[in-house]
């Protein structure tokens, strides 16, 4: 008979785990001997080499590596072609678990049939679905899919035997960030509220030493690894290794051999530290976010519990403990957790039993305890597109807020026109996440329900949706006067989703825009510092996310009382997110020039051009800055301004090429104006000019 086991999937590293004869959960070590496996694989043999040895095989810079591909489950533009076969990110984890079912099968010396594999927090349905695709592939059959976070303190909440307490799970992995807030009672686990960003773990600190190695050994060759893909694999290599070295030694050694070139750095933690800063921050507003969301402050927190790799570096446990005011809770391996939490849950879904009793847990030195009953929570708003009240505009209608209590189904009913028959069918694109424009949210599905029964009024259509205990979504739909249930079909969602951002009206399909360049001109005087400027460079970063940099170039100015090009017009992602990164706050406000740096930036015609100027205040020397704006559109170019704390309204509108290309973002809205304005730049820019 096969055995149950679970399985923390990771994005740098994987392990399996499975409860003991003394219902103890422990780790199943891999055929080489390690409890944690690397989510790496080679595919230049036959059958592809996981684990260690693919490892050694990336630090020796070979082509036919694939990694941190988790962020990416879910996506179906990411393909990756090895040996003339195509693999998306769930055909890669499923090799990864195949693997991982292979060696527990090798040391337990029985099949493994079932899993409860693990995902971050904050994925969403078509991570979970893919992952959950990926596991079957891998032959599993997948009891639940659990959030990290819910693993670990399941883990976690074995070794108590006393009173209730509140306790935050900082999970800082690879490729992910998840915090949870949960209250561990003596029989049950409730998930109070979750947060994170799937685009945040400890490859980013990987990359700005990568970036500093770089902008170093090009300022003393002339050779630039970020323009070379094997220089920045050993870039790349060479910086992971040296964050591990700084998590024990004050200092750093690195040497690169690139080409023909050799150069030795030294780097010190101090200054990984602070070039890194930016990102400790990003980690503190998504706890505050998750703090808010369950209703609580660090004081009602009892203790905080670190999970993943990367909490090991020493400037995550000093940050923690500054921010809780208390150091983080010890006793839970941070590589292992997870996993745990994992076969303690596989256990229970598989009704195992020690004789007659429902399993009992114990950990070393503990007394034993009664299984514990988990509620989770899942961490993005479902909704559906609709018309808002005046039917002007497709708004994102939440119908599910995030942080409920997972199963979790309601119903909105909404007026759906017949018209005498000829429409009787319904259009459902569901959407996943908390903004009001659909463009802003993930669309996850294109649902059709045929078989409304005309009337001559309109009829009330219930449309219900719903998360299971995996967080997988569910739609139906029901007409109200007939309670007839509706045929449901699953359609392709389109890719050319740009109606969504215009009136009902007018939404024929948009042209497919030209070539464009873009300059971010982003305001760094003395009022930008601490959040303001967080929030800027987070909506840079979505800016950038929304661009199709196969066709658009953008490059990024900032403007104190001096005026730097950070980086010229490119499509290099890995460049332009490194410029963002090096975003300081100081002095006053030199507009003047930083428009006059952005023409001469922009001076070839050959493609659309474009300004998109960031400011909180009043800039120096106005006018001048206005005559450098009309200079700007006699050229062509197309100037966008985005204001927010104390920017002049009207003063801004003077230097946007039109009304429509001024906006004013209140707080917490300049991440969705940016991914507002690069989705228009993306689509011609038709909705920024007056003859639009």
């Amino acid at each position: 008979m096969g055995c149950a086991v679970g399985i923390d999937l990771g994005t740098t590293n994987s392990a399996v785990a499975r409860r003991n004869a003394f219902g103890r959960p422990e780790v199943i070590p891999n055929r080489d001997g390690g409890n944690i496996t690397p989510s790496v694989i080679y595919f230049g043999v036959d059958p592809p080499l996981v684990g260690q040895e693919a490892k050694e095989w990336a630090r020796l810079g070979d082509q036919e590596i694939a990694s941190f591909f988790k962020p990416h489950m879910g996506n179906p533009r990411y393909q990756l072609e090895f040996r003339g076969r195509s693999y998306s990110a769930s055909d890669l984890s499923a090799i990864v678990l195949g693997r991982l079912k292979d060696d527990a099968e090798g040391r337990l010396g029985e099949p493994v049939e079932r899993a409860v594999v693990t995902v971050p927090a904050y994925f969403a349905d078509p991570q979970r679905t893919a992952t959950l695709e990926a596991a079957r592939s891998a032959g599993l059959v997948v009891s639940r899919i659990l959030n990290e976070p819910t693993a670990a303190v399941l883990a976690y909440g074995l070794q108590k035997t006393g009173l209730a307490e509140t306790i935050l799970i900082y999970d800082l992995g690879g490729g992910t960030f998840d915090v949870t807030v949960a209250r561990v009672a003596p029989e049950e686990i409730t998930i109070l509220a979750t947060a994170g960003d799937h685009d945040l773990g400890g490859k980013n600190w990987d990359d700005r030493i990568a970036t500093y190695l770089a902008e170093r050994f090009a300022a003393e060759t002339g050779f630039d690894p970020l323009d070379d893909p094997v220089a920045l694999n050993e870039v790349l290599v060479r910086s992971e290794q040296a964050k591990w070295t700084l998590s024990d030694r004050a200092t750093a050694r690195i040497t690169l051999q690139l080409g023909s070139e050799r150069r030795t750095f030294e780097l010190a933690r101090s200054e990984f530290e602070a070039m890194t800063s930016p990102l400790m921050d990003r980690t503190r507003r998504l706890t505050e976010e998750a703090l808010g969301e369950a209703g609580l402050a660090w004081p009602r927190v009892d203790g905080v519990l670190l999970v993943g790799g990367s909490t090991r570096m020493p400037m995550v446990r000093g940050y923690v403990s500054q921010m809780a005011g208390k150091p983080p809770r010890m006793g839970v391996n941070v590589d292992e957790a997870v996993a745990l939490g994992a076969a303690i849950q596989a256990a229970l879904d598989a009704g195992e039993t020690i004789g007659d009793a429902v399993p009992r847990f114990t950990i070393a030195g503990t007394a034993p305890t009664p299984a514990k009953r988990v509620v989770d929570v899942m961490s993005h708003s479902l909704g559906v597109v609709a018309l808002n009240a005046t039917a002007t505009a497709y708004i994102n209608d939440i119908v599910i807020r995030r942080n409920t209590p997972i199963p979790a189904r309601e119903t909105r009913s909404y007026a759906h026109e017949t018209h005498g028959g000829s429409n009787t069918r319904l259009e459902v694109y569901l959407t996943q996440g908390e903004s009001d424009f659909p463009l802003d949210c993930a669309i996850l599905g294109k649902y059709v329900f045929e078989g409304v029964r005309p009337t001559d009024a309109r009829v009330t259509l219930d449309v219900g949706l719903s998360y299971d205990s995996n967080g997988v979504v569910q739609v139906s739909a029901t007409q109200r006067d007939t309670r007839h249930a509706l045929a449901m079909k699953v359609e392709p969602v389109p890719d050319d989703l740009s109606w969504l951002g215009r009136p009902p009206e007018s939404s024929a399909p948009a042209e497919q825009a030209e070539p464009c360049r873009v300059l971010l001109l982003l305001d760094g005087s003395s009022s930008m510092l601490g959040e303001p400027l967080h929030e800027a460079q987070t909506a840079a970063r979505e800016f950038l996310a929304r661009c199709d940099l196969t066709r658009m170039e953008v490059g990024l100015i900032s403007f104190s009382s001096t005026v730097v090009l950070q980086s010229s017009a490119t499509k290099n992602a890995r460049r332009l997110h490194a410029a963002i990164d090096r975003l300081e706050a100081m002095g006053s406000t030199n507009l003047t020039d930083a428009l006059e740096l952005a023409r001469s930036e922009l001076a070839a015609g050959d493609v659309a051009r474009y300004i998109v100027v960031l400011t909180d205040g009043y800039p120096d020397a106005a006018e001048s800055a206005v005559e450098q704006a009309q200079h700007a559109r006699k050229q062509g170019i197309e100037i966008v301004t985005i204001g927010m704390g104390d920017a002049d309204r009207d003063y801004l509108r003077r230097l946007a090429s039109s009304d429509q290309a001024s906006i004013f973002a209140r707080k917490g809205e300049l991440v969705g104006a940016f991914g507002h304005i690069a989705q228009v730049i993306s689509e011609g820019g038709r909705g920024l000019r007056v003859d639009s």
